[in-house]
C-alpha cells in the first residue's frame, strides 16, 4: 500500500527516517480552552504545539463513520482502486477535497476547540484564511513507508523578517484514532523552521536536535508551522491510523521592524477548490475566511462552478 522511500533527508546508516534521534519523553499537551496563551508561547518557541481532547467522542465517531461511508461510496477518491495516484501512494489513503460535496463537514472548518489557538497564532481571526481540508489513513497492513522528513510550503522572507511570527502557513492534524508506539505517528523536529534542509537543522541545532513523535489518544490536535521538518514516523507496518488535516494561510498586510511590509501568504496549492456555498457565503466573515483563492478557484468561479471545469482539474473529484 505505502510506497517506500529511501532516507535522503537524514542518515540512512543510522535510521530509516531522519537521524534516529527519537525523543518520546518531552511531549507537552495544552488545554485548548484554558491554555491558549501558553500554547501560543510554546508554538512561538518550538514551531508546533499539541492540544489535548479537541474532539469529543461524538465527533470522533462521526468522522470515522464518514471514512467508512465514503470509502464505500467513493473508493476512487480515496485511492482504493488499482489506478492509484502518486499522492495516494505516498499517503496510503487520502480524500483530498471532501468539503466540495459534503456540507456536513462545514462546522469542522472552524472547530471551537482548536480554532481559537489557530487564530491566536496567526495574529487574530481576521488574519486566518482557509487553505485545505483533507482526510488521510494509513490502513491496516499498509507496510513501511519510510517517508522522508520534509517541510511543506515555506516563504523565503522567514530568514530575514522581524518579527518572525505570525508564521506563514499553519497546519492542524486531529487524530481520529489512538496513536501509540507501533502506530504511524506524526513526528516533528522542533525549532527547525529556520533551516533549508534536515541536515542543516541537525548540524545547526546540535544537541537540541530531536525527532519528537506525537503519541496521543484520538481527539488530540497537533498544530505546526509548515516550515518545520516533520514526517509520518513509521510504526510496525500493521497498525492503522486516521487523521484529519487542515491547512490555514495568513491574510492581510503586516508591518515589520523595518520598512518591509509582509504581504498575505501566497496560496498553498494550485489545485485546491472551495465550494460555492462557502466561497460565496452570505456572511462576510465566512467569505473572508474562504477568500484565499488560487487560479483554479478563480477559473471555476468564472465558469459558474461548472462541473466540467472541476472535473478537468487534478483532484477535482478526489
Amino acid at each position: 500500500m505505502l510506497k517506500q522511500q529511501q532516507n535522503l533527508s537524514g542518515d540512512d546508516k543510522a535510521a530509516s527516517q531522519g537521524f534516529g534521534r527519537i525523543d518520546q519523553d518531552s511531549l507537552t499537551t495544552f488545554d485548548p480552552i484554558t491554555g491558549i496563551e501558553q500554547a501560543n508561547s510554546f508554538f512561538t518557541t518550538h514551531g508546533y504545539v499539541v492540544l489535548g481532547a479537541c474532539l469529543d467522542q461524538h465527533e470522533i465517531d462521526h468522522l470515522n463513520e464518514f471514512y467508512d461511508r465514503t470509502q464505500n461510496e467513493r473508493p476512487y477518491s480515496w485511492g482504493l482502486k488499482k489506478n492509484r495516484k502518486p499522492h495516494h501512494q505516498q499517503q496510503g489513503l487520502i480524500f483530498s477535497q471532501p468539503l466540495l460535496d459534503y456540507p456536513e463537514l462545514d462546522p469542522y472548518t472552524k472547530h471551537p476547540a482548536s480554532f481559537p489557538t489557530v487564530a491566536r497564532i496567526l495574529g487574530g481571526e481576521k488574519h486566518v484564511r482557509f487553505s485545505e481540508f483533507n482526510f488521510r489513513e494509513a490502513p491496516q497492513n499498509a507496510g513501511i513507508g519510510a517517508m522522508n522528513f520534509h517541510h511543506d510550503a515555506v516563504s523565503a522572507d522567514r530568514f530575514t523578517r522581524s518579527p518572525y511570527m505570525p508564521c506563514d502557513w499553519l497546519c492542524t492534524i486531529h487524530y481520529l484514532t489512538d496513536v501509540q508506539p507501533g502506530t504511524p505517528a506524526f513526528c516533528v523536529v522542533p525549532k527547525s523552521n529556520m533551516y533549508k534542509s534536515l541536515q542543516e537543522a541537525f548540524d545547526g541545532l546540535g544537541d537540541d536536535y530531536l525527532e519528537v513523535p506525537i503519541y496521543a489518544p484520538a481527539g488530540t490536535c497537533v498544530l505546526y508551522d509548515t516550515a518545520i521538518f516533520h514526517t509520518r514516523l513509521d510504526g510496525d507496518g500493521i497498525q492503522a491510523r486516521r487523521t484529519w488535516h487542515q491547512y490555514y494561510a495568513r491574510g492581510g498586510w503586516l508591518p515589520t521592524d523595518t520598512r518591509y511590509v509582509r504581504p498575505p501568504t501566497p496560496v498553498l496549492t494550485n489545485w485546491n477548490l472551495f465550494p460555492k456555498r462557502l466561497a460565496l457565503h452570505p456572511d462576510p466573515k465566512t467569505r473572508l475566511f474562504f477568500s484565499h483563492w488560487n487560479t483554479a478557484q478563480c477559473e471555476w468561479v468564472a465558469s459558474g462552478f461548472a462541473d466540467h471545469i472541476r472535473e478537468s482539474m487534478p483532484r477535482g473529484n478526489q
